[in-house]
C-alpha cells in the first residue's frame, strides 16, 4: 500500500505550567487550537482533548510486544 507524502494525522501536545495542564493541536492545514484554560490534571486536559477530537487509546486496547 503505498502512502501519501501529505500528513493527515493533527499534532497533538500536553504540558504542564504553574496554572496546571494545557493541551494544543496543530491541524495537518496548519490551523492551531489550544485550550481556553489549564487543567489540574493531564486526565481531565486529555478528556477536555477528545471533545476537540483527541483520540486515546485505553489501556487494554493498546497493542503490546511481547517477547
Amino acid at each position: 500500500m503505498a502512502q501519501s507524502s501529505t500528513e493527515r494525522r493533527s499534532e497533538w501536545k500536553f504540558v504542564i505550567t504553574d496554572q496546571g495542564w494545557l493541551w494544543a493541536v496543530t491541524r495537518p492545514d496548519g490551523s492551531e487550537q489550544r485550550a481556553q484554560g489549564a487543567y489540574s490534571t493531564l486526565k481531565q486536559a486529555a478528556d477536555a482533548a477528545m471533545q476537540h477530537g483527541y483520540a486515546s487509546w485505553k489501556f487494554s486496547e493498546r497493542r503490546q510486544v511481547r517477547n
